[in-house]
Order: C-alpha cells, then structure tokens, then sequence
C-alpha cells in the first residue's frame, strides 16, 4: 500500500509535526510505502520515507495555504496511481483522510464584526470546509474526543465522516512511578513547555510559582520552548529560581528534572506536552480546554476551566505538590498509533 502524507513542514518541530513525523516513520517500518509531500523538510534522514519538497511560500502566511494546496493537488495529478491512500494534515481537498490537529478556525475568539468579513478570515472557512466535506473525503480523524465535537459544533449542517480519535503516541519510554520521589516541602520545580507561550498559559504559570513561592522558598520554575529573549520586556528574567531553557532536545531530562507540568492553555486541540509529562510520571495541572485532559486520571492530576481564578489554580498547584507523584504513566507508543491508520487504511481500501 501507498500512501501520500500532506503536511506543511516535515520533521519534529511542533506537536503537529512531529506526529506526521513518528507516524510515517513507524508505517514505513512497518512495510507501508510513505511520500510525504511538504513545503519544507527538517529532516537530514527520512529513512524509507520519501520526502517531496513542494517549496515554500512565505508571505502572506494566510495565502500560503491555498498555494500550498494548489501544488499539493498538481503534484497528485502528474503522479496518478490507483492504489495510493492521500492522507492529509492540513487544508486540502484531494485526501481520502485527513486528521484535524487543531480546534476549528476562529473558536475560542472574541472577533468584532468586520474582522468575520476579511478575506483571510473567509479563506480559513472555505479551506476548513473543503478539509473536512470535500468530494473524496471518507474520514475525518480528530486527535481529541473534544475536538471531534468541537468541529460538529461548528459545522452542524454538514454530513462530516468524523471518526474516534487517534490520540498521539509519546516516544519515550514509560518510567517506573516508583522512581519518582515526592518534591521537599520548602521547594519542588514547576515546569512549562511550550512555544507559543502567550496562548498556553505561561503568565498564569509565572503567577501561580510566584505565589507558592511564599510558602515554598525554593521553589524552581523551568520554562522549555521560550527563548529568553521573548521574555525580555517581563521583566522575569534573573528571577530568582527561574530558568529559560528554550528549544530543549533533551525532553526525558527536562521531565525528570520538574515534579509538576502546568499547562492552561485557553484552547489545545491535544498537547503533546501532557502525554509526555504522563508518560514521566509527572503530575500534570492543566486547562479543560486541552484535549488531552481526556487522558489525565484523578491520580496524574487536576483539569481546571481556563477562565477559572487564579486561586483556584494555585490551590489545585499546592494540592498535587504536597501530593505523592503520580502513580501511573501514560503507556501510548507510536507503532499503537501507526497498527490504527493502517486498519482505517485499509477500510477506505476497500471503498
């Protein structure tokens, strides 16, 4: 079987990436032939992962999109086959399947009343509508049961094939609760991960560290994913106890080294970061906004509303750090993921 990957950029430079990434890697081993058709490749070594650079289109980013697509559909025709699955992971309109990664265009945002008029705005609807009722189209794989319904919510009137979700595998290895000690009373580390900081949550972090700092004196907050330039005008930066790691290649370290992951992000289809922190047996505080709170159990730790007070999300942070670590890990690999796609490939096979 054959089966065309569509996505922006290849290689794991975001949660969205790097699940197109490990998926295609794990289908290639599995003896699946993969072309991965992309703007750009990140990766030095594709493997057995034919990897096709369509090139990029910088600016506007918004009309990137439509270019993109447009070079997606002529590639397909100047390769015609009839044995080939097109699985897309962004705005097309030539897939069979595509999984949607991110909450429905435009949800979460308070917009004013022109804003719904800008040609930007209505070029999202239409690539967003034509992603998910396109002719072809037979499968629409959300990475979230919240998200599958987020996108019923926004679209009642059209019939889209939403499939149960295919949740994103973690490639660390699972770690032994019993390895995991409790944080001292006067201390402990908080961490962050995240590049788009402002989106996910970070200040309401800095505020609930700084707070429980009054009774924690040692407490340490590590943030992952932010250079510390892009904190320059808060005035954070020589904070005693803080540390701006940026881009981290090193992620089991960085897990070992936090004994809570706080992460309330105003909207997240996913969060690749909540599975990894599990899979760590680190307790995770995050928004209910997040798709993978359906993963977090009352042991690995607290869902809470995003618009919730802050003090509700203090309490919930000194809760779990007085609390013994997490007493069970998060146990997805990629093949699992992979072992799915191929049976949902080899229903639309069959169409």
């Amino acid at each position: 079987m054959n089966v065309v990957q569509i996505v922006k950029n290849y290689g794991p430079i975001g949660g969205m990436e790097e699940y197109v990434f490990r998926l295609c890697m794990e289908l290639a081993a599995k003896g699946t032939e993969v072309t991965v058709l992309c703007q750009a490749n990140h990766v030095k070594a594709p493997g057995n992962v034919e990897v096709v650079e369509l090139g990029i289109h910088r600016k506007p980013h918004w009309v990137s999109h439509f270019r993109f697509s447009s070079k997606v559909n002529n590639w397909l025709r100047n390769h015609p086959s009839k044995k080939r699955i097109v699985h897309s992971h962004e705005r097309q309109n030539s897939h069979q399947l595509t999984t949607f990664h991110t909450t429905p265009f435009g949800t979460g945002k308070r917009r004013k009343f022109l804003h719904w008029l800008s040609p930007r705005h209505q070029l999202f609807e239409y690539l967003e509508r034509r992603e998910l009722a396109g002719q072809k189209v037979q499968a629409v794989v959300p990475v979230s049961t919240q998200l599958g319904e987020a996108i019923h919510r926004k679209y009642p009137a059209i019939d889209i094939p939403i499939k149960n979700p295919i949740y994103p595998g973690v490639s660390m290895e699972p770690a032994d609760p019993d390895n995991r000690k409790p944080p001292p009373k006067d201390g402990g580390t908080i961490g962050f991960m995240g590049r788009e900081w402002k989106r996910k949550g970070l200040s309401r972090v800095i505020k609930i560290w700084k707070y429980l700092k009054c009774t924690r004196p040692k407490l340490k907050l590590k943030i992952a994913g932010v250079h510390s330039v892009e904190l320059s005008g808060t005035h954070l930066l020589g904070e005693k106890g803080l540390q701006v790691l940026g881009w981290t290649e090193d992620k089991e370290q960085f897990y070992k080294e936090i004994d809570l992951l706080i992460h309330p992000a105003k909207r997240e289809a996913f969060g690749m970061v909540i599975a990894e922190a599990l899979t760590a047996c680190v307790p995770v505080l995050c928004s209910t906004e997040c798709g993978a709170s359906e993963i977090v159990s009352s042991d690995q730790g607290r869902c809470i509303p995003v618009d919730a007070s802050t003090e509700i999300w203090r309490s919930a942070a000194s809760e779990i750090l007085d609390k013994s670590p997490c007493k069970s890990s998060y146990n997805r690999s990629w093949s699992i993921v992979a072992n799915e796609y191929q049976e949902l490939y080899a229903e639309i096979s069959k169409c």
